[in-house]
């Protein structure tokens, strides 16, 4: 098998010849430099990447989400050394701890492959082509072997279709710009820049027209990969190292949440028979079913959000924990601050921005909310989503301890939303009733916490503080409280909604 140098060399050189001198002197140039390419390259990682198909998470409960891996070796993972480094291994670990349920992998990506042998992919796939999810990642083998981006384009929409016929949600991640690669020369590498962001394009194209989600890893990740090549790359500075797999990840991961919430509204509503669906719940929902139900309200009451989505995204990136609120969740905050005419939000407790962009969204052009996040790094993502979003002229962040800062906090609030330490929820909620006057909402998340808040034998002092909070919304003449428990993505928990009230009425 040639090297992928001399492949860029033979994709690229056609493309620049002309006649003449001219024309032999470019395919000597073009022809040293990928001799030199290969030289520096070489093969240190061979052609066959780790397996990684297994049952990732087995510990969590509820039917394993299928997922599966299609296109050439960045897909398969060749480069890494541990199987839970491969591009797999990352996807399936993340998506498994997003959805508290096991993930079965199967990998069908090949080494070597191009767009036009997806089809085979598939069919080797059997059964298991009907998977939840599919990723594709595809592109760089095209490119070398000077295939017309046209035609590449068609064979990834052709793939596409025949995985969604199948009930199967897809995500493509597009073409890597091969204008990253450091061992191949100038003007080699321009030239196969070029041909792999035109690849790339058409690609996006395609993809999204027949129906996948399309992630462009040379936006998402290409910046990286070329600042950072030492980190990035692994031993032939061609294919990914456990890092650039990571950042990889990391990237797809937002788009592989959608696609699955997708599938699995989709197979809801295919349910036409209602009364089937009806004798098919039980009293006691499990996890599975109250995870689907919640990717169906999601779907069909949520509106997506880009900026939403990109804040996960970085927050994940950031190695943020898994602990914002759930979509859902942050559409009622939403709908608590418009039907209450909130022009004024106090939020405690940060983390990556997503509720803060939320709330700001709802507010009126001259509201303001004001957030407050313990942790400096959490603190600095949330900031960079933030400005993103366009919302940061009517945020303000502060970095330190809620029970530290909101002493010299003065401002009145009509929405305060506390969701940080539970140890402190009395001190917040004492804060809450001196920022606020009657008529105020306080949401206080986090308040059943699996159930262990009715259990007076815990020790777990998240479960004592939420504990205190609660029965202090229940006595303080300041407050009129109630509680919602909740079953969604984010397991069972809850949430205390309470009015300011004045305490002489």
């Amino acid at each position: 098998m040639t090297t992928p140098a001399v492949r860029i060399a033979a994709a690229v050189g056609g493309a620049v010849l002309s006649a003449g001198a001219v024309a032999l002197t470019s395919r000597v140039v073009l022809t040293r430099q990928a001799a030199l390419a290969r030289e520096r390259i070489g093969k240190p990682l061979g052609e066959l990447a780790l397996d990684a198909d297994r049952l990732w998470r087995r510990s969590y409960a509820g039917e394993p989400v299928r997922l599966v891996m299609l296109g050439d070796s960045l897909a398969a993972g060749l480069g890494a050394e541990r199987r839970k480094d491969t591009l797999g291994g990352r996807l399936a670990r993340g998506l498994a701890k997003r959805a508290r349920r096991p993930v079965r992998l199967r990998t069908g990506a090949v080494v070597g492959a191009e767009s036009a042998t997806l089809p085979d992919q598939i069919a080797a796939l059997g059964d298991d082509a009907a998977a939840d999810v599919a990723v594709i990642v595809v592109g760089g083998n095209d490119v070398t072997h000077r295939i017309p981006p046209g035609d590449a384009a068609r064979s990834l929409a052709d793939a596409v279709e025949a995985l969604r016929s199948r009930g199967c949600a897809v995500v493509v991640g597009t073409c890597p710009d091969l204008g990253a690669l450091r061992p191949v020369p100038q003007p080699l590498r321009s030239f196969a820049s070029r041909a792999s962001r035109a690849l790339a394009d058409a690609q996006e194209t395609a993809a999204r027209t027949a129906g996948a989600r399309v992630v462009s890893l040379r936006r998402a990740v290409g910046p990286v990969f070329v600042d950072r090549p030492d980190e990035m790359f692994s031993l032939d500075r061609f294919h990914p190292s456990a890092l650039g797999y990571r950042r990889t990840a990391d990237a797809l991961l937002p788009a592989v949440f959608a696609a699955l919430d997708d599938a699995t509204a989709a197979r809801m509503l295919a349910r036409a028979d209602v009364v089937r669906l009806a004798e098919s719940m039980t009293t006691d929902p499990t996890p599975d079913s109250w995870r689907r139900t919640d990717a169906y309200l999601t779907a069909t009451l949520v509106t997506p959000d880009p900026d939403l989505d990109a804040a996960l995204a970085d927050q994940r990136a950031a190695g943020l924990p898994a602990i914002e609120v759930s979509p859902l969740s942050a559409k009622l905050l939403q709908l608590l601050i418009r039907i209450g005419g909130v022009r004024r939000v106090l939020e405690i407790g940060t983390l990556g921005g997503f509720s803060t962009i939320a709330m700001a969204r709802a507010l009126p052009g001259d509201g303001r909310l004001l957030t407050i996040e313990a942790e400096p790094r959490n603190a600095e993502v949330a900031r960079t989503s933030i400005a993103r979003a366009g919302v940061d002229d009517r945020v303000e962040v502060r970095v330190g301890r809620g029970a530290d800062v909101l002493p010299d906090v003065d401002e009145e609030f009509d929405l305060v939303f506390i969701d940080a330490d539970k140890e402190s929820n009395t001190i917040y909620l004492d804060h809450a009733a001196r920022l606020t006057r009657p008529g105020a909402i306080v949401v206080v998340d986090n308040v059943v916490r699996a159930g262990r808040v009715s259990d007076p034998a815990t020790e777990d002092e998240q479960v004592a503080g939420t504990r205190r909070g609660l029965e202090m919304l229940a006595r303080d003449p300041r407050f009129d409280a109630t509680a919602l428990q909740t079953l969604d993505l984010k397991g069972w928990d809850g949430v205390a909604i309470a009015l300011r009230v004045d305490p002489a009425s």
